[in-house]
This record gives C-alpha cells, sequence and structure tokens, in this order.
C-alpha cells in the first residue's frame, strides 16, 4: 500500500497506472474504519483493479463546528485496515486540500430534502470535496455506501451534469447484531448505545404495516411521539420518499424508501430502508402493488 498525501504525486500515479490501461477503483471515506467500509474496500477488489481509498475529514460538510471537531479519527488504527485489506493507494490529504477551493455547483431540490433542510450548507460541502476528488483522481468506478442514500443522489447527479465518467456502485448497509447501521458516529453514544435499536425497529415496523395495508401517514407523527417517549431526544426526520427525487409518493405506483434521522443525546443517526414493492398513496394511505 502506498501513502500519498501530496495532490501533485497522485496525479502523476494516476496518470501513468491509466497509460497502463489500468482503472481505478475510488472509496471515499472520512476514515475511522469500520466493516461498512471495509465492505465497500473489498468490493472495489472484486474489480481486480487498482483501489485507491480517501480518508478525509472534509469541514466544509459540518453545519455543527463542534461535530466536526468531536468526529472520531483513528488515523493510525485506519492506515493499518487499509494496509492489511491490500488497498493499493491510501490518500489522506490536508485540510487546505479542499478550504482553498470555492466550487459552485447547482445541486437542485434533492439536496434541500431530509439532511439538507436539517444541515444547511451540508451538501454543498459534500459536492466542492466530491468534484475535488472526481478532478484529481478521474475514478473509472466510485464505491457508496447506501445508508447515505440521499448523498448518492447527489453524487450521482455531480457525475451526471459535468459528465464525469465515472460508474457509481453502491454497496449495501452493513448492520450490526442488532440490526443497527454501521457508522463512525455510533461509538459517540456511549451509554445511549440502547437506544439506536430504536431506529432499525421502526424502519421494519413500517414496512411490515405497509405490507399488511394499514399504514396511514398520518402514522409517521405517531412513531416520531414513540421514539421521543422511549428516549430519543429528537427526531429530525422520518419520511417515505421516492428513490428516484425524494418527492412524496402519489397515485402512481414508485420505488420508495423510508428515510429517518434522530438525536441520540447529541449525536446525529441516519437510516433508510428500501421497501419491497412499489407503493403509491390512495385515500391517505400507503398502498403496496401486488404481485400478479
Amino acid at each position: 500500500m502506498l501513502l500519498i498525501s501530496d495532490c501533485k504525486i497522485l496525479s502523476s500515479k494516476i496518470s501513468k497506472l491509466k497509460k497502463l490501461g489500468k482503472k481505478i477503483c475510488f472509496i471515499p471515506t472520512m476514515g475511522n474504519l469500520h466493516a461498512g467500509h471495509l465492505k465497500l474496500i473489498r468490493e472495489g477488489k472484486k474489480e481486480n483493479q487498482v483501489t485507491l481509498l480517501s480518508i478525509f475529514v472534509n469541514p466544509l460538510q459540518f453545519d455543527d463546528s463542534s461535530d466536526y471537531q468531536n468526529y472520531p479519527r483513528t488515523f493510525e488504527q485506519d492506515k493499518k485496515l487499509a494496509s492489511k485489506e491490500d488497498v493499493d493507494f491510501l490518500f489522506m490529504p490536508e485540510e487546505n486540500f479542499i478550504l482553498k477551493k470555492k466550487v459552485s455547483f447547482e445541486l437542485g431540490d434533492i439536496s434541500k430534502k431530509l439532511c439538507g433542510n436539517q444541515r444547511k450548507g451540508h451538501f454543498q460541502g459534500v459536492a466542492a470535496v466530491i468534484i475535488e476528488f472526481l478532478d484529481l483522481i478521474k475514478p473509472n468506478i466510485i464505491f457508496l455506501g447506501e445508508k447515505d442514500f440521499q448523498q448518492i443522489i447527489v453524487i450521482k447527479k455531480i457525475i451526471k451534469d459535468l459528465n464525469y465518467n465515472t460508474k457509481v456502485k453502491i454497496v449495501s448497509t452493513v448492520r450490526d447484531k442488532d440490526n443497527v447501521a454501521l457508522s463512525s458516529r455510533n461509538k459517540l453514544l456511549g451509554k445511549n448505545a440502547v437506544l439506536s435499536v430504536l431506529i432499525p425497529k421502526t424502519l421494519i415496523q413500517i414496512t411490515s404495516e405497509i405490507k399488511f395495508g394499514n399504514f396511514k401517514s398520518s402514522r409517521i407523527e405517531e412513531l416520531k411521539n414513540d421514539l421521543i417517549n422511549k428516549g430519543i431526544k429528537r427526531v429530525d426526520y422520518l419520511e417515505i420518499l421516492k428513490e428516484k427525487d425524494l418527492n412524496f409518493p402519489d397515485n402512481q405506483f414508485s420505488k420508495c424508501r423510508i428515510f429517518i434521522s434522530v438525536r441520540i443525546g447529541s449525536v446525529k443517526l441516519i437510516d433508510n430502508m428500501k421497501l419491497d414493492r412499489r407503493i403509491r398513496y390512495e385515500d391517505g394511505k400507503l398502498i403496496e402493488e401486488k404481485l400478479v
């Protein structure tokens, strides 16, 4: 594994590899590597091409300075894990990698929903660093985790609108024994970690109620209140939206997901779950498409 922090050196290495006909599989992370990240790396290794892992805690995508300062940083451990996974290149740029850059990109309505509504400027920060990475690395494939589904949509838009020749591969969310989505922030929960199981339980409950055909739209508020009553500090959002544009379901069957964001103490956790069948909105209920 080659550890690089200088952009010019990385660019030179990539240029030589491209001339040899090699493809670059890029896995962007903010470090504090866990099993979810390792799955991304392993999926990249399956391509039998060059794997490039980045670790960069991007200050521009944090709307809260204390959240940025407290974000888990385990760089030495991350280096060992990346080496053990046989990553070809580990790119760990300095903070000024992005602070000196100004990127203007129109993200559209998708960036204003869910996390975009709760965290002002978050997706603009994501866009800035992703554009910088794509310009520098010019990857053939980028591997992204399903847990950050809204971010995936934003990155896909960037790639399409700016004509990058990069394919997106989505890797399914890795969960622990209690079905909680793995996240670098989970270790910040402390004694409140027991509350995190309420997140997947709520998602599974919604999928079950929709399947049995008795899920009314008013049920969302009941479930939010239930989470608060059980110890969740705040529910930033709990919504069922179309996958393609994050709009609410209408009278046409569409592929949808349940999206959730909660605060447990001072820690923000997000998750989402795909509904098995397409759904539509009818007479105050969400109706699942029946298989013929």
